[in-house]
């Protein structure tokens, strides 16, 4: 099935279009002899030869040349010696073609006289220039485009994750397990009283940066898990194992706990010998995020929300690490199992 054509798409190949048009109808409107039939002074076809070796340059250096040779592989010398080289081959061909055309009816009998070097020099670099300063306009506005998705994504990722994290819900059982807590075993409510204050500071303050530390991010993670053992008790066995050797490297907030809460909500309640098991590696190079869960699918089918948080956080990590990450996601016997790794910046 042919999918639609953005409107973007459409409106910047109309704005070729227009460019071209105008390069094309210009000498001839502008000619020394306007008020003259053009046909007695101007060899249509050598004009669409002429501009058909322009584009060559134009689209070359805009959509090859600058963006695969000098962005991406940084190689300043071969960029301009291939650059070089097209002009040059360009030129030698004007210079080729133009006695094999014939001349307009105003010139006929007239004999051809090669034009200066300029003539075709001056063409060439002022489409070169102007490609140039397409490729520069069509990158920012990728760049301005690239940000304004990450922040809605992430924008969108926080809202959802406050929603259904930090819902009253999971506030009011927190509150009753400690209550609990405070009848029978009084010592544990304090301990769990701060874990619950460093999440609601995770929340609060440091979510509102644009990058956390691993140390931070290890602290939130333990926290939650502990709140949620809290609230589970000894239903479901979780074993964790956390090796961070690069504390203070740093990476996006709101990236691995939506995982752990899928792992909770998910491989929990009607579920036989539930367990959770979470892996978390990382150093000065790579992360490393791994963990496993048992779960239900009848109430996987019934949960209507299901596959969103994780669509949202597969759309970010596209926006944030291109080409920098790894994620797999396998659901075999009743077993749901994600491995992510992250390339480090």
């Amino acid at each position: 099935m042919i999918k639609r054509l953005k409107p973007a798409v459409i409106i910047e190949g109309f704005i070729h279009a227009l460019f071209w048009a105008f390069i094309t109808i210009t000498p001839v409107m502008s000619g020394p002899y306007a008020d003259t039939p053009h046909s007695l002074f101007f060899d249509a076809w050598h004009f669409i030869f002429i501009n058909l070796l322009l584009a060559i340059q134009f689209y070359v250096n805009a959509f090859f040349l600058v963006p695969v040779i000098l962005n991406k592989n940084k190689n300043i010398g071969l960029y301009f010696a291939l650059l070089l080289s097209l002009f040059i081959l360009l030129s030698l061909i004007m210079v080729y073609i133009r006695p094999h055309f014939q001349p307009p009816p105003a010139f006929a009998g007239m004999r051809h006289r090669t034009p200066p070097f300029g003539f075709n020099v001056f063409p060439l670099a002022a489409i070169t220039a102007a490609s140039f300063a397409y490729r520069y306009l069509a990158d920012q506005f990728k760049i301005i485009n690239n940000k304004r998705d990450i922040t809605n994504a992430a924008l969108v990722s926080e809202l959802a994750f406050l929603r259904s994290q930090i819902s009253p819900h999971f506030i009011f059982n927190v509150i009753n397990s400690v209550v609990a807590l405070s009848r029978f075993n009084p010592g544990e409510v304090e301990p769990t009283l701060i874990q619950l204050s460093k999440l609601m500071r995770y929340m609060l303050y440091i979510n509102d940066q644009e990058q956390v530390t691993l140390l931070q991010k290890e602290d939130y993670l333990r926290s939650y898990i502990e709140l949620q053992q809290l609230r589970f008790h000894n239903t479901v066995k979780v074993d964790c194992n956390f090796n961070i050797t690069s504390p203070q490297k740093t990476i996006e907030p709101m990236l691995l706990i939506p995982f752990v809460e899928n792992a909770f909500k998910h491989g929990t309640g009607d579920v036989a010998e539930p367990f959770i098991d979470i892996t978390l590696l990382a150093d000065d190079e790579i992360l490393i995020f791994r963990i496993e869960n048992m779960y239900n699918p009848v109430d996987l089918n019934k949960d209507e929300c299901h596959g969103i948080g994780l669509n949202n956080v597969k759309r970010r990590l596209q926006l944030l690490y291109p080409g920098m990450h790894r994620l797999d996601i396998f659901n075999q016997d009743n077993t749901y199992k994600v491995n992510l790794q992250i390339r480090l910046k």
